[in-house]
């Protein structure tokens, strides 16, 4: 499973949107073994604070049984490939 914490007034955030999750390999992976739960970071508190989070986008792996595998802010997508395993 795959967290993202993003906001509205993010830049990076909209990067990731627009040029990373949209990258034909990035989408391909993730579709191929992960889910995907987007939070707005100024609505969901009590995720946030559940998370850890500190800054946006932070952008968090779990494994099947809800552990943490690791957390990033901002990838490229060869960057995004590698964290994710590919």
């Amino acid at each position: 499973m795959i967290l993202e914490f993003w906001t509205s007034w993010c830049g990076p955030c909209h990067e990731l949107d627009q040029w990373i999750w949209s990258d034909a390999e990035v989408a391909a992976t993730l579709n191929a073994g992960y889910v995907g739960v987007k939070f707005d970071g100024d609505t969901e508190k009590e995720m946030v604070s559940r998370f850890h989070v500190q800054g946006y986008p932070t952008v968090i792996v779990l494994d099947s049984s809800g552990n943490e595998v690791r957390r990033f802010n901002y990838a490229s997508s060869k960057q995004m490939l590698q964290l994710l395993g590919n």
